[in-house]
């Protein structure tokens, strides 16, 4: 009985290891999103250069989309922390395979959180704002 019960709470741990990784993923995403944009808006500002300012809209794009993946990701684990919790200790296997049914979907809304767009939308904003500033020099 102890046996299966450390068996239950070992893959629990291991189920929270991987939302941590998810978790830290995104806030390093979040903070490389910031300091690209931020300092190819300055070299584009000191350059006038409109294609910096157009790389640094598509980086904004490409970590909005990799921040909502492992946001996904990170449910899905939640989600089968919760699975996992629920069973009975003789039914633990160690599967850390999270739903991917429909995924490409629940991936796409789950990058319209609103906290992911108004953090990625902001900067996209400010980005384009930048770029009809220099347009108009």
């Amino acid at each position: 009985m102890e046996q299966t019960m450390d068996a239950k709470l070992k893959h629990l741990e291991f189920i929270q290891a991987a939302i941590a990784r998810m978790a830290t993923n995104s806030f390093l995403f979040k903070g490389w999103a910031i300091t690209i944009a931020a300092g190819l808006s300055a070299f584009a500002a000191v350059e006038s250069r409109k294609a910096l300012l157009v790389i640094a809209l598509a980086s904004t794009f490409l970590f909005w989309g990799l921040d909502g993946y492992y946001l996904w990701l990170e449910r899905g684990f939640v989600e089968l922390h919760k699975q996992v919790a629920s069973k009975s200790e003789a039914d633990v296997d160690f599967s850390m395979a999270v739903d991917k049914q429909h995924a490409a979907c629940r991936w796409f809304r789950t990058c319209w959180r609103p906290h992911l767009w108004i953090f990625y939308g902001t900067i996209i904003a400010i980005d384009l704002v930048a770029i009809s500033l220099l347009r108009s020099k």
